[in-house]
C-alpha cells in the first residue's frame, strides 16, 4: 500500500462530489465516507450523495438517503441503525431496512463528523457535533447530554468507537491528533499514539479489540484502545483506505483513488479485492 500525506486523507475524508452510481460494481461519483455490516450480515456503504446497500459486496443499490452526505455508519447486532454526518442524523429500527430522520431539540447542530454506538448497549451513542463538542445519548439518540465542549476536544477527529464492556470508554481518531482514549465517556481524554488515523471500529465478539486505519496501516489494540501495535501494512490493497468495518466474519476496507471494496478473512493478515468501481 502506498500510504498518503494526511492532508489528503483530510481532503478526501471532506470532499464533496457529483453524483452516480449503478447496480453491478462500487457505486460511482459521489465520495466515499463510510461502511457498515448490519445484524444480517449486508454491507452499508455511505456516500457523500446518499446510502447503499449491498448482500455480497459486488452488487450495490441504493438504500436511502438520496442527496444527503452518509459520513458514518453505526451498527450492532440486534440493535437500531445510525447514520451521521453533515446536517444528517438518521435512525433505523429495522436492521437498515428504512431510515427515520431524528431532530432532538437539544442536541445543537447536525454537523456530525464523529458517532459511536456502545457494542454492549446499542441505545447509548456518541456524537462529535462540529462547533459545539461531544454529546451522548442512552436512548437511541432521542435526548442528548453534552459531554465536552469544543475547548476539550481536538478538532480534525473523523472516528470514534465505544470499546471495552461498558459504554464510557471511548477511541477517537484525528489525522493531526492520532488516536485518542478517554474513560469517561469523552469527559477527559489522552493521546496514545501519536500516528494519524482516520477510521476506528470494534470487533463486534470482543468489543476489547480496536482497529484502526492509520498512517502505518492497519493497526490493532487488544486492550480497549489502551496500547497499539500495527497489525498490516496492507501491502494487497491498492489506493487509499478510508473505510473500515467488521462483521459478517470478515473485515472490509474500501479504497479510493482507485475505489475497490477489500475483505480479509483472518483478521487483516491478509486482504482480497472483492469489486472495484
Amino acid at each position: 500500500m502506498r500510504l498518503r500525506l494526511r492532508g489528503v486523507v483530510a481532503a478526501l475524508l471532506l470532499a464533496g462530489c457529483g453524483g452516480g452510481g449503478g447496480a453491478a460494481g462500487l457505486p460511482s461519483g459521489d465520495h466515499v465516507h463510510s461502511l457498515g455490516v448490519t445484524s444480517d450480515g449486508d454491507l452499508l456503504l455511505g456516500l457523500h450523495g446518499g446510502l447503499y446497500r449491498s448482500g455480497d459486496g459486488v452488487t450495490w443499490e441504493l438504500a436511502g438517503l438520496q442527496g444527503e452526505d452518509a459520513m458514518v455508519i453505526a451498527s450492532v447486532a440486534d440493535q437500531p441503525v445510525f447514520v451521521a454526518g453533515h446536517d444528517v442524523l438518521y435512525r433505523s429500527d429495522d436492521f437498515g431496512e428504512s431510515f427515520t430522520p431524528l431532530q432532538p431539540p437539544d442536541l445543537p447542530g447536525l454537523d456530525i463528523h464523529a458517532f459511536a454506538q456502545s457494542p454492549t448497549d446499542g441505545r447509548s451513542v456518541y456524537a462529535y457535533v462540529v462547533g459545539h463538542g461531544l454529546y451522548q445519548s442512552g436512548d437511541a439518540g432521542d435526548t442528548w447530554e453534552q459531554r465536552a465542549g469544543m475547548g476539550q476536544l481536538p478538532q480534525d477527529l473523523f472516528g470514534m468507537a465505544v470499546a471495552g464492556g461498558g459504554s464510557e470508554t471511548l477511541v477517537m481518531v484525528g489525522t493531526e491528533s492520532g488516536i485518542l482514549r478517554s474513560e469517561d465517556g469523552g469527559r477527559s481524554l489522552s493521546r496514545v499514539a501519536e500516528v494519524p488515523a482516520w477510521a476506528v471500529t470494534v470487533e463486534p465478539m470482543d468489543p476489547q479489540v480496536v482497529w484502526t486505519l492509520s498512517a502505518a496501516g492497519l493497526m490493532r489494540s487488544g486492550d480497549g484502545g489502551g496500547t497499539w501495535e500495527t497489525a498490516s501494512t496492507l501491502p494487497e490493497v491498492e489506493g487509499q483506505p478510508l473505510a473500515l468495518a467488521v462483521g459478517g466474519e470478515a473485515m472490509w476496507v474500501v479504497t479510493e483513488e482507485p475505489r475497490a471494496l477489500y475483505r480479509s478473512l483472518d483478521s487483516g493478515d491478509s486482504w482480497e479485492q472483492v469489486v472495484g468501481s
